[in-house]
């Protein structure tokens, strides 16, 4: 093997939490591009699910935590954790600004990197944003819109000062990394140039999400996530109130405390568990028989994956971030939002067609099988080494 000389890049990884910026770190680590890890994640719990050396990763004061207790005493909603939650990542930044000396890229997610960018690009070094969900400015329209729509206050808006402070990062990063083609439309619309957007979609985790082939005797919906505006439920409601067959569908996620009275108003319709382990999703993907996602606007959720790698077909929407993942009438159907008849119709042809229900079914696992951490690695490896 003919090696090149060319001197790798050395990668700062800055991450508040976690998210997924442990595997992020681990593939770089493999490909000999991990320089360092920021992080004010507990360092208990940073590394256990990948092997990322010690030595690399710096552990600020676990600030988040705050929060995240704050969350668990009272509610999602209350306005201590809420302003915590924006104003923290801009006291990350200003800690992990101060620790970028020996690196030449930076991998930054965003609302955490805008002081950060500035010091590595006073460096003469490379700015990656992590986008991991749609831009702000076009998410706050879009669910304000939705909650006037269903007569609901949109009382927990993104902040101006954060939606400025995310363009900001947009304008002045050379790259936006974006987990699919609905985050980085997001962006293009709020006036970044598309040319810095660069779709890498996210792995699921294969030791845990496998298909069991079992036989299903009932056809069984499932639909996983926080049960509310933003995922759009509702029409997932309508849609089962509109069909005209037998099935069951099963809803797993926390309820938001707003939605309270439209969830009630179908609750007949589906049966609802409030919280399911995550390593014990994959015994309900492998009982179910198809997987609905309708959100409004998401990143890109790795629940679609998941239930993928468990050979469930997907009826997902153009803003749910499956559109990088499922091709419509393959895998499964790609469908608008806000449209509870076109979903209804979806569900019954798959309902109605058991040979095509295996054929997406079988699509959909083998599609998963190329979505890995490896393979997110591999080409997050070989962007950063073209630049």
């Amino acid at each position: 093997m003919v090696m090149s000389n060319k001197a790798k890049h050395k990668v700062t990884v800055s991450c508040g939490t976690k998210f997924h910026s442990d595997y992020t770190s681990f593939q770089l680590q493999k490909h000999g591009l991990l320089n360092s890890v920021l992080t004010a994640h507990p360092s208990s719990r940073y590394l256990n699910r990948v092997d990322i050396q010690r030595k690399l990763v710096t552990f600020f004061p676990p600030i988040f935590a705050i929060s995240h207790i704050l969350k668990k005493v009272f509610s999602n909603s209350n306005g201590l954790s809420r302003w915590l939650d924006y104003n923290l990542p801009i006291l990350f930044d200003k800690l992990a600004s101060k620790k970028l000396k020996k690196s030449d890229v930076l991998l930054t997610w965003a609302w955490s990197g805008l002081e950060s960018i500035k010091q590595m690009k006073k460096q003469g070094g490379i700015a990656l944003v992590e986008e991991c969900g749609s831009c702000n400015k076009f998410q706050n329209e879009l669910l304000k819109e939705e909650y006037e729509n269903l007569g609901l206050a949109f009382d927990s808006p993104t902040p101006q000062f954060i939606i400025e402070r995310q363009l900001k990062e947009a304008a002045i990063a050379d790259y936006l990394l974006c987990p699919s083609k609905h985050v980085v439309q997001s962006f293009v619309a709020n006036g970044v140039s598309e040319k810095k957007c660069i779709v890498i979609p996210y792995g699921v985790n294969r030791g845990i999400f496998k298909a069991q082939w079992l036989d299903k005797s009932e056809f069984t919906v499932i639909c996983v996530g926080t049960v509310g505006v933003r995922k759009g439920y509702l029409y997932l409601f309508k849609a089962l109130e509109l069909l005209q067959i037998k099935i069951k569908c099963i809803i797993i996620g926390k309820i938001e405390d707003q939605f309270l009275s439209h969830f009630n108003s179908y609750k007949h319709l589906f049966t609802h568990y409030d919280h399911i382990p995550h390593h014990e999703l994959v015994n309900y993907y492998n009982k179910a028989s198809l997987f609905v996602f309708p959100s409004l606007d998401e990143g890109m959720a790795l629940v679609q994956l998941e239930a993928m790698a468990c050979g469930l077909p997907i009826i997902c929407t153009t803003n749910s971030g499956g559109d990088s993942v499922v091709e419509d009438g393959v895998e499964g159907f790609v469908i608008p939002i806000r449209n509870p008849e076109v979903l209804a119709d979806r569900i019954k042809i798959l309902h109605d067609n058991p040979k095509m229900l295996k054929e997406f079914s079988q699509n959909a696992e083998k599609k998963a099988s190329t979505y890995t951490w490896d393979t997110y690695g591999n080409k997050l490896a070989k962007f950063i080494e073209s630049i």
